[in-house]
């Protein structure tokens, strides 16, 4: 039921301003915890492909991920997908980088993961 309501409020947030030009950082490090609690770090790149939308690579753990996202005010939101399973991933900008939550279709729970912009 959470969830429910935070994918609303999450839409609504979307939905309700305009939107402003996209700016991202180009490459990112990544630190995340998985679902089951464990901890990974790797690498995230970002090419801007509109005002609103950019593709997203992550390499973790030896692993590449390839995603496409939109941006709308201070949300962020990818798609991806694992060994076949299309996954989600929801960031907030915040004045360190980004924040995140993601799931996978089909499995249990949640991870976290924070962008930080690389020098």
């Amino acid at each position: 039921m959470i969830r429910t309501i935070s994918a609303f409020a999450f839409l609504a947030a979307l939905t309700s301003a305009s939107a402003e030009p996209l700016t991202l950082a180009s490459k990112y490090t990544a630190t995340g915890t998985n679902p089951d609690g464990s901890k990974y770090t790797g690498t995230a790149t970002v090419q801007i492909l509109s005002d609103t939308t950019f593709a997203i690579q992550w390499s973790i753990n030896g692993s590449i991920y390839k995603g496409f996202g939109m941006r709308r005010n201070d949300a962020l939101a990818a798609t991806y997908t694992v060994d076949g399973e299309p996954g989600l991933v929801v960031y907030k900008v915040d004045g360190n980088g980004l924040d995140g939550v993601w799931a996978i279709r089909g499995e249990n729970g949640n991870g976290t993961e924070h962008l930080t912009p690389s020098k």
